[in-house]
């Protein structure tokens, strides 16, 4: 083998291993991003604390728990109060 084959041989060895060592550590990523949601969802449902209070100690916005939580089945802390102006909730005054 010549010197230039032994560097690309070195090359895609090395690249081999960045590359399993980047899936490893993605796979370890989803694993605990998984754990931290279910973690976030048995919270909110136990109402041990609130949305507010959840966000300032996890990583995530305050938007994105509150997908995490209604993606996991938690219920509002309220019911809605907002009435869409399509929703016929009077019927019309008949003549």
């Amino acid at each position: 083998m010549t010197s230039t084959d032994d560097q690309k041989a070195a090359a895609r060895t090395k690249l081999a291993e960045l590359s399993a060592a980047y899936t490893a550590a993605e796979d370890a990523l989803d694993t605990a991003r998984e754990a931290l949601n279910a973690g976030i969802v048995e919270v909110l449902k136990a109402r041990a604390l609130g949305p507010s209070e959840v966000t300032r100690i996890v990583p995530y916005e305050r938007q994105h728990v509150g997908r995490i939580a209604k993606a996991g089945g938690v219920p509002p802390l309220r019911e809605r109060t907002v009435v869409s102006a399509k929703s016929t909730s009077a019927e019309p005054p008949q003549s």
